[in-house]
């Protein structure tokens, strides 16, 4: 018989959409599946209603308003299945999703992590950009989407999701994983479909556009993997590669996280020393850093 594989659902005030994603969940091909559905604090009783007419195998749990990461964490809990799978009430996935990405799982040990391309769709149509993994790459942008199948004694040893996180907390819980010598892999088929609404977007625009709470959360992320980046060459001049998130950010936000940054990686002692022995190739990265370091030292 197949492996388990349960699809977790973190639920909040998705009553329009809850259903349609449920469909395509049912809908796979691979059969041997258990949905779970964390209601975060959603007060209606739409999806017991649901449970009731059309999915009598649908697994509910019902918790306070905490949060996506705080609700995919209790879904594992209740998971019974050896492979994990998150998705979000409003997205959906083709028939086809878990059983081509679990045949990439058990024909490939090595790989621990399965995604494959991705749709928008609703208020914005067209490809979701989701590149081939790369270790290098990924260490500066999450290319990693939500959905994606993974084993649960994974999540597991890495701890689950770090609830401090408001953003970026999949980045952090994919790094956990990869950290530990496993692969990932990418399926190049479009299997995965990401709803764009005003409202689903509107909390992370709202991170998004406080820059100081965006630099902690990302501070949180370079402290907890330092290893992981140090081990892979992330050096000076990749950091200043990072820092051309200005096309994001404003200039004064941006120094925050640099900052700190930075510290983490030399100490005061070590500037002078890192700059006579450091090759720079571009004349703008040395005005560059050398005003960087005259700000290290003056504050």
């Amino acid at each position: 018989m197949s492996e388990l594989v349960s699809i977790i659902i973190p639920y909040h005030n998705g009553q329009d959409y809850i259903e349609e994603c449920l469909v395509s969940v049912y809908n796979q091909s691979y059969k041997n599946i258990e949905a779970i559905v964390v209601n975060d604090g959603s007060p209606h009783t739409f999806l017991e209603e649901l449970q009731k007419d059309k999915y009598p195998s649908l697994k509910l749990y019902l918790q306070q308003n905490q949060g996506p990461s705080v609700a995919r964490n209790r879904g594992v809990e209740l998971a019974s299945g050896k492979y994990i799978l998150f998705l979000d009430c409003d997205d959906t996935i083709e028939p086809t999703f878990v059983e081509k990405t679990f045949n990439v799982l058990k024909n490939q040990p090595e790989v621990r992590l399965c995604y494959t391309k991705g749709n928008y769709f609703e208020e914005k149509t067209g490809e979701w950009y989701l590149p081939e993994f790369n270790l290098n790459n990924f260490l500066l942008c999450n290319c990693i989407p939500i959905s994606t199948l993974f084993y649960k004694e994974d999540f597991i040893k890495s701890g689950g999701f770090d609830e401090r996180l408001k953003f970026f907390e999949d980045w952090d819980l994919w790094m956990s994983i990869i950290e530990k010598g496993n692969k990932v892999a990418r399926i190049e088929e479009f299997l995965f479909n990401y709803r764009i609404r005003n409202q689903k977007n509107s909390l992370t625009n709202t991170w998004a556009n406080n820059h100081f709470v965006v630099a902690d959360y990302k501070f949180i992320i370079y402290q907890k993997h330092y290893a992981l980046y140090e081990k892979n060459g992330l050096d000076f001049n990749s950091l200043t590669n990072i820092v051309s998130e200005r096309n994001k950010y404003k200039r004064k936000y941006y120094n925050v996280w640099y900052k700190k940054l930075i510290y983490k990686f030399f100490k005061k002692k070590n500037i002078r020393k890192f700059m006579t022995h450091y090759k720079f190739t571009h004349k703008k990265n040395i005005i560059h850093i050398r005003i960087m370091f005259f700000y290290f030292e003056k504050s």
